[in-house]
């Protein structure tokens, strides 16, 4: 879903656009300036396609009352997050180097955003004579300028005309063709990759023979599972390179490893009678790195029961040494299977089905954030060179137009050096417990942002001033 926040100084009508694109009073209007302090977020419909807007606390209040900090943070957020931009300025005032000071700023940040767009909404022009006071905002360097009132709802049709246009609508969305789900087997040779693909097709479409390496390619074969179309891929088996000499291996351990960058979900097959052995933590790695969705299939467990040595507290054994093995994948689900005999192998589908589901799944921005403020607070991060890191807002990104979409974490924070990675997995593991990411890997952005208090910021500026005058004295 598209993100659009609206921007702007105080009191030109952010909140009243705000409350008439949403059809509801949400955001308080007053003349006094400065009356939204916080962000709000609600959802919006125009002409069948969906949105989020957020109204954003007006920029440049004046700090008596100690908000301006916060305040040009949470703009500061809102316009990381958002995809378009909408500029509100006042047409019956004119132009003001304060709306100039924040189209700087909105250019500075587009070229670190390639694509987002900015429409100068130009509010307060309640009849069409008042038009052409619009003219003069050209100068912000902005192709869209629109006149309009939001208070009487002028001129708002045309500007969401132009906002939306070329959006799919929510009808167009969910009739477009559903791409197959690339599933892509991985692993050492001879564990079973190609019997697993055949036990799920029912068929013999890949060759398997016990002799390792007789899948020397990559082989993408078409299935439907629930009216569902995949695509799985039967890899040739990777092997450690000091033991690889034949060129022709050497091709096929290549091609397996870039089949991981195209696979949407990737099954580590492991070989229950061998335990995880080095090569596999190196496949697996190579899907960590990549941020992959995971699953781990431990085949041959068929072999394991006429040993007598299958039953529940070795299955938890298996699994426990697993996880010890393979942490770097923990979001992974781990499944015993036997493609020779059939048994649960149709719980791979399964499984591959509730992960989609979690990487696709949105997560709350008040509960993310929630969780993560309760998380801190039960939790203090580690103190480095006394001082700590701090993790002041966090959002889930969709990524739905990117080729492998995985769940996004944009976290605005005051120093990415202070978090130490087993803080960092604290965290994960807590926002894991919350919301089902069931073998999602998370893709966490780091946005830093030192905030200094009024008072800091005021003896900052007055030592510099100081400084420069005392070097003008001795100049002179």
């Amino acid at each position: 879903m598209k993100t659009v926040a609206i921007v702007g100084r105080p009191n030109v009508g952010k909140s009243a656009l705000f409350n008439r694109l949403t059809g509801k009073e949400i955001s308080l209007v007053h003349d006094r300036p400065g009356v939204t302090r916080d962000r709000l977020v609600a959802p919006c419909r125009f002409d069948g396609r969906a949105f989020e807007l957020v109204d954003t606390g007006g920029i440049g209040l004046g700090d008596r009352e100690g908000f301006a900090a916060a305040i040009a943070q949470e703009v500061e957020i809102a316009l990381e997050t958002a995809g378009e931009i909408i500029f509100v300025v006042d047409g019956r005032e004119g132009l003001t180097p304060l709306d100039q000071d924040i189209a700087r700023q909105l250019r500075r940040m587009g070229e670190k955003r390639e694509g987002r767009r900015v429409f100068v909404a130009v509010n307060k022009l309640d009849t069409e004579a008042l038009g052409e006071r619009a003219d003069e905002f050209h100068r912000l360097g902005f192709e869209g300028v629109y006149p309009i009132s939001a208070a009487h709802g002028l001129g708002v049709q045309e500007l969401l005309e132009t906002l939306t246009e070329g959006w799919p609508t929510e009808e167009e969305a969910a009739a477009r063709p559903e791409q197959p789900l690339r599933l892509a087997f991985l692993g050492r040779p001879n564990v079973g990759k190609s019997s697993l693909v055949n036990a799920l097709l029912r068929d013999r479409r890949t060759l398997v023979s016990d002799v390792a390496g007789t899948t020397r390619d990559s082989v993408d074969v078409p299935f439907r599972w629930k009216n569902r179309p995949f695509t799985l891929i039967d890899t040739a088996g990777m092997r450690q390179r000091r033991k690889v000499s034949d060129p022709l291996e050497v091709k096929m351990t290549g091609r397996s490893a870039h089949t991981i960058n195209r696979a949407n979900v990737c099954v580590l097959t492991l070989d229950a009678t061998a335990g995880v052995q080095m090569q596999d933590k190196k496949i697996g790695g190579l899907i960590a790195e990549a941020v992959r969705p995971c699953l781990i299939v431990l085949n041959k467990w068929d072999v394991v029961q006429e040993q007598g040595d299958a039953g529940k507290k070795r299955e938890q054994e298996y699994l426990n040494a697993l996880r010890h093995d393979l942490f770097f994948l923990e979001y992974a689900p781990v499944l015993f299977t036997s493609a020779k005999s059939g048994e649960r192998v149709e719980h791979i589908l399964r499984a591959v089905e509730r992960i989609e589901k979690s990487r696709r799944a949105r997560i709350p921005t008040a509960a993310l954030n929630e969780t993560l403020q309760k998380a801190q607070e039960r939790y203090l991060p580690p103190s480095v060179a006394n001082r700590r890191f701090k993790l002041y807002y966090a959002t889930h990104q969709l990524d739905d137009d990117k080729p492998h979409p995985v769940p996004t974490l944009v976290a605005f924070v005051n120093s990415r050096k202070l978090l130490l990675p087993a803080y960092q997995r604290y965290l994960e593991l807590k926002v894991r417990e919350k919301f089902p990411l069931e073998g999602c890997p998370i893709r966490w952005v780091w946005r830093e942002k030192e905030t200094l208090d009024p008072s800091t910021r005021v003896s900052k500026i007055i030592g510099k001033q100081s400084g420069r005058a005392e070097s003008a004295r001795k100049k002179r």
